[in-house]
């Protein structure tokens, strides 16, 4: 079973393998002296540790329901799962990612014991040159 898996957050989109990786800060707060919305750091090197957005779709014609999608983060040890919904799209939110040492491994599974599992997918995100944008690949063996 394919899918596709597309990591999204505000700083920039840039595309490789049907991948887009952008960070993003918190959201916006209220505070004493009103709305207070963060921005993103002027340098991703000097604050490489961000917090993304990672949606996808299983990329099936009929999704079976209650489709558990795995992301696990290999170089933090951090893992999540979700279920994608009827149409077959899922997202995981606020994924905390340090650029400078990932490796995303991304399958699905289908529920029930005769359920088929998607092969695993590993995405690395890095700092582009510009120092703004994120990069992402989807690498053909393990990270």
């Amino acid at each position: 079973m394919p899918f596709r898996a597309i990591l999204v957050a505000a700083l920039a989109v840039l595309s490789a393998c049907n991948t887009h990786l952008v960070g993003r800060t918190d959201s916006p707060f209220t505070g004493q002296f009103g709305i207070s919305v963060p921005v993103p750091p002027p340098s991703l090197k000097a604050a490489p540790v961000q917090y993304f957005d990672v949606q996808g779709n299983l990329d099936v014609e009929d999704p079976v329901v209650d489709t558990r999608v795995f992301l696990y983060d290999r170089s933090s040890g951090r893992g999540f799962f979700v279920y994608a919904d009827q149409y077959g799209e899922f997202e995981f939110s606020a994924v905390k990612l340090d650029l400078t040492d990932n490796c995303l491994e991304v399958w699905s599974e289908e529920p029930g014991p005769d359920g088929q599992a998607s092969r695993h997918t590993f995405y690395v995100a890095d700092i582009d040159a510009d120092d703004k944008t994120v990069v992402t690949m989807e690498l053909a063996e393990e990270c």
